[in-house]
């Protein structure tokens, strides 16, 4: 217990430092930076040569182009504030964004459906939709952030079945689909990107997590790794050895329906590049400083976001996710547009998550129809795929 509220206090802690940093560089009025070191407070009403700007007073000011500094890229130094993010932000623009990204949900139903049919086990599409509305919204309202909706789907999945272990197994297996196929596509990404550019420096970094879970992979599934990392009589000390070996044989299922599970890492794909113009439309409604052009690079750091959202931390990786788009957004828009930009994208999840509300108040996740099902144990199995695989892990 006390182990676990020091986590708990650590998170809190990583979450108010980080969102901290990254307010510190957010202002509520317009800046611009001069030449001479000094600057102007304000809000900025036209940025054509000269730029007028409504100070605080209520009076305007022009200031020439030849005055206000400018960047790296050559760009004016005019940082937008919260107040102009919102006020020149396109509002049809944000609602085509939540049309964009509504669909994702029944992409996702759709692969968490495929891989239990790798497990012999039929759930329908609607019962499947159910399952992911609920544990999108679940990954908001509940404490444990971006794991609270796996944990709800792995318990009520293995309502619907007598094989239990196998439905919680592949609520696992769905997410290491997800992330895998994201990491691979940001791999592409970064390894075909221009070595001026700033993807070039991600390069090393996404390379050698794509070798290791490539790696990794190769280890978990070759026999004769396996049996020399995994001895009997390490086996034999296991608590729950018996589940283990049929999530084992689960995973070992996937590779024997090659189709469904490559159709699950095509619509993955696809899902996260719908997710990905969801966003990219935020950033055109918020004006930030970018074109079609950069749609690559932009896919690149939210994936970024998405995967720091799915490590140990704050709930929904929050304040991480903001510290990581201060980063890698900087040269597209000012702070107070990034800041608005990562608390968009949060709320446009959360509203095309918000039918989970209905489905988890109302119970309709719940089997339909009373039935006994079998007891979870290994002899009620009898699928002969995996008794082959639990007979391959028994020898290990």
């Amino acid at each position: 217990m006390t182990r676990k509220r020091l986590f708990n206090l650590l998170r809190i802690v990583i979450c108010i430092g980080a969102l901290w940093y990254v307010v510190q560089s957010v202002t509520v009025e317009d800046h611009i930076a001069l030449t001479n070191g000094q600057a102007i407070t304000g809000q900025v009403l036209d940025t054509s040569d000269p730029v007028i700007i409504q100070l605080p007073n209520g009076e305007q000011s022009q200031v020439p182009w030849q005055q206000i500094s400018v960047n790296e890229q050559g760009d004016l130094r005019i940082s937008y504030g919260l107040k102009t993010a919102w006020r020149v932000s396109r509002k049809k623009l944000l609602l085509l964004a939540l049309v964009i990204y509504f669909p994702i949900v029944f992409l996702q139903s759709l692969r968490i459906q495929w891989l239990l049919r790798a497990q012999e086990i039929k759930i329908g599409f609607v019962d499947a939709v159910r399952f992911s509305f609920a544990g999108n919204f679940l990954n908001f309202a509940a404490p444990l952030g971006s794991n609270a909706g796996d944990v709800f789907k792995a318990y009520f999945l293995s309502l619907h079945t007598d094989r239990k272990t196998e439905a919680v197994a592949t609520v696992f297996y769905d997410r290491v689909v997800g992330l895998a196929s994201l990491l691979f596509v940001v791999a592409m990404i970064t390894l075909f990107s221009q070595s001026n550019t700033k993807l070039a420096e991600f390069r090393p970094y996404i390379l050698s997590m794509l070798a290791c879970g490539v790696g990794l992979t190769i280890v978990y599934f070759a026999p004769p790794i396996r049996k020399y990392l995994l001895p009997k009589s390490l086996l034999s000390r296991i608590p729950m050895i018996d589940h283990i070996r049929r999530a084992d044989a689960a995973a070992h299922a996937l590779l024997k329906h090659k189709g469904l599970v490559i159709s699950a890492v095509l619509v993955t794909m696809l899902l996260q590049a719908i997710a990905v113009a969801a966003y990219f439309t935020i950033a055109f409604a918020l004006a930030f400083n970018a074109d079609l052009g950069d749609f690559l690079e932009f896919y690149t750091y939210f994936c970024t976001g998405v995967v720091i959202q799915a490590l140990p931390g704050p709930p929904q990786g929050l304040g991480t996710v903001e510290l990581a788009y201060s980063y890698f957004f900087k040269s597209f828009g000012s702070a107070s547009q990034i800041i608005c930009l990562a608390f968009a994208v949060r709320i446009l999840v959360l509203v095309a998550a918000l039918p989970g509300l209905w489905v988890t108040m109302t119970g309709s996740y719940k089997p339909q129809t009373s039935v006994d099902l079998v007891e979870d144990n290994p002899s009620s199995d009898t699928n002969p795929a995996t008794k082959a695989n639990k007979a391959d892990f028994a020898s290990v």
